[in-house]
């Protein structure tokens, strides 16, 4: 069993996970030069968006040439947390429809809605764009086998943001509560909170 005490322990796996770090593996999949420049597109631009984009900006040969939203407020402040925070501003486009139609776009990160999370997903692979989802993938498991059928079809990536998952922080958290730090498990609960504002 861990030398690590319950106190020091729930601490670390707390801050983890508010803080926990983002990670896309699109350059080292698609095809191209390593040289060649990703050309991403985030629809969905509120808190997870920001996130996403922050993401983005630090992976090598990647560039965000588009955001979408249907939110002017929050276009506005993404416009200015884009140009603050990483040093430029994508072109905007607020309908999906025509976003997925761009030509300069090579893979589409949805942080829309989560009841938007599928369609957007399929008719983004539908137009020739990898997608990257945050979680929930889809709103119900037929939407899940529409988009696993989608990939299929159109042959593009598809990738669940599903990070804390496979985060260092929870794989200790499972590994301690396994080995008994926190007692007898009997019963967990979960939720996320978080509240929009607008």
């Amino acid at each position: 069993m861990s030398t690590l005490d319950r106190r020091t322990f729930l601490k670390n796996t707390a801050i983890s996970g508010i803080g926990g770090a983002m990670a896309l593996s699109f350059p080292g999949i698609l095809k191209g030069s390593p040289n060649e420049t990703i050309n991403f597109a985030v629809a969905g631009v509120r808190s997870r968006g920001k996130a996403l984009s922050q993401a983005i900006n630090e992976i090598p040969n990647t560039r965000i040439t588009w955001f979408c939203d249907v939110d002017d407020n929050i276009i506005a402040d993404h416009k200015k947390f884009h140009q603050e925070q990483i040093g430029y501003i994508p072109k905007v486009e607020k309908d999906f429809r025509k976003l997925v139609e761009m030509e300069d776009i090579d893979v589409i990160a949805i942080a829309s809605p989560e009841h938007w999370h599928a369609p957007m997903a399929i008719m983004a692979m539908e137009a020739g764009k990898h997608v990257y989802v945050e979680k929930p993938c889809s709103h119900n498991p037929h939407e899940t086998e529409l988009l696993e059928k989608a990939q299929q079809k159109y042959d593009k990536l598809c990738q669940m943001g599903n990070q804390q998952r496979s985060s260092r922080t929870s794989q200790l958290a499972i590994k301690e509560i396994g080995e008994g730090i926190i007692g007898d498990v009997y019963y967990g609960k979960a939720w996320y909170s978080n509240t929009r504002g607008s």
